[in-house]
């Protein structure tokens, strides 16, 4: 007896179709709603951020980015505009409404592109203040949570500035020396060997805390102090950087 030339298949697309006919058509009508809905969701999420950001280019007021936070509360606009706000009061001298605004914003915001801005802000106010402790545990908050930003060099100069003027010198020292070595390109690594030599200067002292009070007095700005808050647009590539590195201290804004 001669074999069939090719394989014979137990396969009947006709019994398939007979048999699942109800379930297929039941998962094609599931698959096109998924698309629609997703569509929808999608379109409806492009125009609310085209919307506020439209609305926090406009807002030139505490009023006015307080409606971005009422109109768009889980939006990119949304925390720029508590940081534009936070930067506002301390600039009226309202340090405990500005800390509080600040505070708002990191716990709500905690994936904001700015969000170091927030804790930047804290620390700031805590100088301004006159509270070095509180902005000191500020400035490690940077440097630990945002150890590969280019904010957390900033962060260190200010911890070491500030421990400095504790008179902790040799603590001071080795976290200068801890910039040069962990962020060698950047300008806060000039800076930081520039003081580590002056403290390695200090220490060979008889006395190396009589020029603790002379020091402290003459690096009494903050390296990265806030100066404004982010502007323009709501996108987190437009909103203005977090610092400014300059030649002297530094000025980043939260």
């Amino acid at each position: 007896m001669a074999e069939p030339s090719q394989p014979i298949s137990s396969f009947d697309p006709e019994v398939f179709w007979a048999l699942h006919k109800q379930k297929i058509v039941l998962g094609a009508a599931l698959a096109v709603l998924v698309l629609v809905c997703g569509s929808i969701y999608f379109g409806l999420q492009a125009i609310q951020t085209q919307g506020a950001e439209r609305a926090y280019s406009a807002a030139q007021s505490v009023e006015a980015w307080q409606a971005v936070i009422r109109e768009y509360p889980n939006s990119v606009a949304a925390g720029n505009a508590y940081l534009r706000i936070g930067a506002k009061l301390r600039e009226d001298g309202k340090y405990s409404e500005s800390d509080s605004t600040y505070d708002t914003f990191v716990r709500r915001f905690p994936k904001h592109p700015l969000v170091v801005n927030g804790y930047m802000g804290l620390a700031t106010n805590a100088e301004s203040e006159k509270n070095p402790d509180k902005a000191l545990e500020y400035w490690k908050q940077v440097a630990t949570l945002f150890g590969n930003s280019f904010q957390a060099p900033m962060a260190l100069l200010n911890e070491a500035r500030i421990i400095t003027a504790k008179g902790q010198l040799k603590e001071a020292q080795a976290l200068y020396e801890s910039i040069v070595q962990r962020f060698p390109e950047s300008t806060a690594a000039g800076i930081a060997s520039r003081e580590a030599g002056n403290l390695a200067d200090r220490l060979a002292l008889p006395n190396p805390q009589s020029a603790t009070k002379t020091a402290s007095s003459a690096s009494a700005t903050p390296a990265g102090s806030v100066s404004r808050a982010p502007g323009g647009s709501a996108s987190p590539t437009a909103a203005e950087p977090a610092s400014r590195v300059g030649t002297g201290s530094p000025k980043p804004e939260p």
